[in-house]
C-alpha cells in the first residue's frame, strides 16, 4: 500500500463497530496516516455540555486540544483503538434501538386495533406517554435511512461480544423500512408510516 500524503491525524468519528474501527487504523497505519478513534453522542454542538465526543488511540489528547474552546466536550477514555466507537455503540443500542422498538409496538398496536387503548393505559402510568410517542415516531423518519446502517454496525458489535444481535437486525429492518421519508420536506402522517412500516405480504 502506498504511504498517504496526508500527514495530520485522521479521526473516524463515525457511528461505526469497533472492530471496523480497528481495520481502518491498520489500513491508516499502512499507510503511514496517524489514526483517533472517535464516537459522538449527542446533537449538533449548539450548547455547552449536550454534545460529546470520545475518543481513543494514541493521539487523542491532540485531537482534543483542537475542541477546547468550542461547546464540544471531550472524553478521552484510553489508547486502544476500538474503545471510543464501542461507547458510541453500546449508548446507541439503547436510545436508538429503543426508538425502533417504539415505533415497531405502536404500528402493531394500530394494525391492531388497539393503539388507542394503548396510549390511554400509557398515559394513566405517565401523562402524556403516547402522544410523545407518536411525536418521537413521526421525528425519527428523516432519520431512519442512517439508523438503519448504524443498527447494523451495532449488531455486529454485539455478535462480537457474543451476545444475541437479532434484536438490532429487526431495528435495522425497521429503520430501512422508513428509510424512503429521507428528502421529504415536512414529517409524513402517521397513517403513511404505519403503512410503511407494516410488511405488505
Amino acid at each position: 500500500m502506498l504511504r498517504a500524503e496526508f500527514e495530520g491525524i485522521f479521526v473516524d468519528a463515525n457511528a461505526i463497530s469497533p472492530m471496523r474501527s480497528q481495520e481502518i487504523s491498520k489500513q491508516m497505519d499502512l499507510a503511514g496516516v496517524e489514526y483517533v478513534d472517535g464516537g459522538i453522542i449527542g446533537g449538533p454542538a449548539w450548547q455547552e455540555n449536550s454534545t460529546f465526543l470520545y475518543l481513543s488511540g494514541l493521539q487523542s489528547e491532540q485531537v482534543a486540544h483542537c475542541f477546547e474552546r468550542g461547546p464540544l466536550v471531550t472524553r478521552i477514555i484510553g489508547q486502544e483503538i476500538g474503545r471510543a466507537s464501542a461507547m458510541k455503540m453500546c449508548y446507541a443500542a439503547k436510545t436508538k434501538g429503543m426508538t425502533a422498538l417504539l415505533c415497531s409496538i405502536v404500528a402493531t398496536a394500530n394494525e391492531l386495533g388497539v393503539w388507542e387503548d394503548l396510549e390511554r393505559h400509557w398515559s394513566t402510568e405517565v401523562s402524556g406517554t403516547g402522544k410523545k410517542a407518536l411525536e418521537d415516531i413521526q421525528k425519527v423518519t428523516t432519520k431512519a435511512w442512517r439508523f438503519s446502517g448504524e443498527m447494523e454496525e451495532i449488531a455486529s458489535t454485539l455478535d462480537f461480544a457474543r451476545l444475541p444481535a437479532v434484536f438490532h437486525k429487526s431495528a435495522a429492518e425497521t429503520y430501512q423500512r422508513m428509510a424512503h421519508f429521507k428528502d421529504h420536506e415536512e414529517l409524513p402522517e402517521l397513517e403513511e408510516v404505519f403503512r410503511s412500516l407494516v410488511r405488505s405480504s
